[in-house]
């Protein structure tokens, strides 16, 4: 696997799946596993798999990504959300108006969007159903964007439907950002461990499992003055800016209807070099001429 250039997490995976294979073959008369062994990965020369590519947003990287978004908008909305919670991009685009309760302060996460664009029921793990409480000031900022009907999704198409994690990264993440989503999530978990967050209530926020008998046995995520006041108390770790106002950009649309945002931002990026290439030939004549 080596010699064919694998990464160490696909050959990982690939020998988990021999070992799960063979785990699962059980004697019949005594119930046991037949190959009952253990692995060395010293001996079978398994690569470490390292956690090298963590990439972590800034705080500025965070208020030039709300500057620049329009004010009211969907992206603008979503990047505010996931700074400020942590949430995955899944759980994130899961959203809908009614998992805005307690006057704005708290998002219920009990659903997530699916690759394929599927609302799905459940999560990425049981601690991953819970109550996530909002700094006043972003519950100011999704109180004003809220319909009056309060139904629906909170990131919906023109359709109605969710959108797709992959095409929100590569169609507007990339226009700030290099990495991918989970960055906030871990610009959110520095924030909170920084500034001293109750460390049960760090985990309840961002869906972890609790590791010791101390976190299993603390009930704080019950006591839900207690996270609001916790969530005023720690902060954004970031100024909440309202954002730009919408940009007259012309709107793209294909032969069926439907708007291409990368077609018109290939437009603009085009008009931009046709400008430069204008004034770089207005340059060439002006030495000529001198």
């Amino acid at each position: 696997m080596k010699k064919s250039g694998l990464s160490s997490a696909t050959m990982g995976g690939y020998i988990n799946i021999v070992k799960s294979v063979m785990k699962s073959v059980i004697d019949p008369v005594t119930g046991e596993p037949v190959f009952n062994r253990k692995w060395s990965a010293q001996f079978l020369d398994l690569p470490v798999i390292e956690h090298t590519k963590t990439p972590c947003l800034t705080s500025s990287q965070v208020q030039a990504m709300l500057e620049r978004t329009c004010k009211g908008s969907w992206e603008h909305r979503l990047f505010l959300i996931l700074a400020s919670t942590g949430l995955r991009i899944s759980e994130a685009l899961g959203l809908e108006w009614k998992h805005l309760i307690n006057d704005g302060r708290t998002l219920v996460v009990e659903q997530q969007v699916s690759r394929f664009g599927e609302i799905v029921k459940g999560l990425k793990t049981k601690s991953g159903k819970r109550e996530v409480d909002l700094h006043p000031d972003v519950s100011k900022v999704l109180l004003a964007d809220k319909p009056g009907s309060g139904e629906g999704l909170m990131f919906s198409t023109s359709n109605g439907t969710p959108y797709l994690p992959g095409n929100v990264e590569k169609r507007r993440l990339r226009d700030f950002f290099s990495g991918g989503f989970h960055s906030f999530r871990r610009f959110r978990n520095t924030h909170l461990r920084g500034v001293g967050c109750l460390e049960d209530l760090r985990m309840f926020w961002l869906g972890h499992k609790p590791s010791s008998m101390g976190e299993v046995y603390s009930k704080l995520s019950r006591d839900v003055e207690k996270r609001l006041q916790e969530a005023e108390k720690v902060g954004l770790g970031f100024e909440c800016k309202e954002g730009c106002f919408p940009r007259p950009w012309p709107r793209i649309y294909n032969v069926t209807g439907y708007y291409k945002p990368t077609a018109a931002r290939q437009q603009r990026a085009m008009e931009k070099r046709r400008l430069a290439a204008v004034e770089q030939t207005k340059q060439r004549l002006q030495k000529t001429v001198a």
